[in-house]
């Protein structure tokens, strides 16, 4: 039996949600982190910062109440070492720290058992300001560097933000699929695909998974999304904050009834579904609010809603004539938006009334020439296609369009090149593509959605791999 055991002692298993006013006097027992070894009052006590899931408690170890074994160890203990608690709460109000609960309890401690000993010296960013140590140094220490309150809070945020678009996406009738990574065609004049030999054959890994996500719609699914990694060999990653060579992607489709904004109103739904949950969602809001507290480039989010209650939305044509006009850049209509450009847009509807005050906001209409082949050509203005980005923060997080449907006028689209080389339809590569085509495709839609790069736009932070648990670039390719 563990010395820490005490078949009467009463386990917690978390803390932070418990109102430890009404353990006062129980004996409890728990595992911890040390996050402090605190100066004693006495040579025969010894007082411990402790981590329990969020929580900060002080433990009090004396030597006359703990085995002589037990307290040996305690005088050794390091900080980050894993600990097996017993003893008698004594409930507190004080802060140990900076920490995401503010609920802390005293614990006198009865029985201690060293679960895992942490190495001494090892680096401290618990103590540090996140702003006072380099991005670099903290992902080579990633491990350490995540236990700190702020940065455990995003990648909590982010397990909840993908929570809040599941719960939304199921509501409203859609299905998870997994679609493959390895694939076998890749689009003509696009080199930044990873190939990948495969058994004496060429594969590649998928830069999106949007066209199996079409031949599930074919499939009569009607409305698909998954989230998962997709791969792009991005060389301009070794310098940008925005771009990595492996990174989450919502990616979703659906059949529409009348009109591919259909689609885009449902996702426009979503994300406001998603910045609510997360701002006013308790156990979300909490998590905000130290990100706030600790990360001095962070702010709060704003969901600015125009007179119908929906997310702002402007043609591409008109957000290059805002760009001119009321920005003052030279903007060309015949070239896509700039980095520098959308955070100029992004922080011209964050400060204008009229345009709603908001951090989110969409262009639609893009240039035909600047979207993927398969995208519809707009009915009623001809260079344009029924196509759309949505901005969160001033950067752009989501791509979509309307998918053409017809298999001929697939076909006639691969062989015009619209938008880069010209493709032959009667290629073998493209035959299990096309047979969903061939087969009767449903009008549809559909948009792959940068999970990073959303909450880095929602929490307002300088570099998507402050959001990523463990990034991949150019330069990077461990832990």
């Amino acid at each position: 039996m563990s010395p820490c055991h005490d078949s009467t002692a009463r386990r917690i298993e978390d803390l932070a949600s418990l109102d430890l006013c009404s353990f006062k006097g129980e004996t409890v027992v728990f595992d911890a982190r040390v996050i402090a070894v605190l100066e004693p009052e006495l040579s025969n006590q010894l007082r411990l910062e402790l981590g329990v899931r969020g929580a900060f408690v002080q433990a009090n170890v004396e030597a006359k109440t703990v085995t002589e074994s037990a307290w040996a160890k305690a005088q050794k203990l390091t900080c980050e070492s894993i600990v097996k608690i017993q003893g008698q709460v004594q409930p507190v109000r004080q802060d140990f720290g900076s920490c995401e609960s503010k609920v802390c309890a005293m614990v006198n401690v009865t029985s201690l058992e060293v679960v895992a000993q942490a190495s001494p010296n090892l680096p401290s960013f618990r103590s540090k300001e996140l702003s006072a140590i380099g991005l670099e140094e903290r992902l080579e220490n990633r491990i350490l560097d995540v236990r700190h309150a702020a940065s455990g809070a995003i990648f909590k945020l982010h397990s909840g933000m993908c929570q809040l678009m599941v719960e939304f996406l199921c509501s409203h009738g859609f299905h998870w699929v997994h679609t493959p990574r390895i694939i076998s065609a890749t689009i003509p004049g696009d080199n930044e695909y990873f190939h990948l030999p495969y058994f004496g054959k060429n594969a590649w890994l998928a830069q999106s998974s949007q066209h199996h996500k079409q031949m599930a719609l074919s499939m009569d699914l009607e409305r698909v999304f998954e989230i998962g990694p997709v791969f792009r060999a991005e060389v301009k990653s070794s310098q940008s904050a925005r771009h990595m060579t492996e990174f989450t992607v919502l990616d979703v489709a659906m059949a529409f009834q009348d009109d591919y904004h259909e689609v885009i109103e449902l996702m426009e739904a979503m994300l406001v579904f998603v910045f609510q949950g997360l701002q006013q969602r308790q156990k979300y809001k909490k998590l905000v609010e130290v990100v706030q507290e600790l990360y001095p480039s962070s702010r709060p989010f704003r969901v600015g809603l125009d007179e119908h209650g929906k997310v702002p939305r402007i043609p591409f044509l008109e957000a290059k004539r805002i760009l001119r006009e009321e920005l003052g850049l030279d903007s060309d209509d015949d070239k896509n938006f700039t980095d520098e450009e959308e955070a100029a847009l992004g922080r011209h509807f964050r400060e204008s009334p009229h345009l709603g005050n908001t951090d989110v906001f969409t262009i639609d209409q893009y240039p035909a020439f600047m979207r993927q082949f398969n995208s519809q050509a707009s009915p009623d203005s001809p260079g344009l296609s029924n196509t759309w980005d949505t901005i969160v923060g001033g950067r752009e997080i989501c791509s979509g369009s309307q998918r053409i449907n017809s298999y001929e006028e697939l076909c006639q689209a691969m062989r015009a090149g619209v938008c880069g080389p010209p493709m032959d339809p009667v290629d073998e590569k493209w035959q299990p593509y096309l047979a969903a085509f061939k087969a009767g495709m449903p009008r549809h839609g559909g948009c792959g959605l940068g999970v990073n790069r959303l909450l880095q736009g929602f929490l307002g932070l300088n570099d998507v791999r402050e959001v990523t648990l463990f990034p991949r670039d150019v330069n990077r390719l461990k832990p």
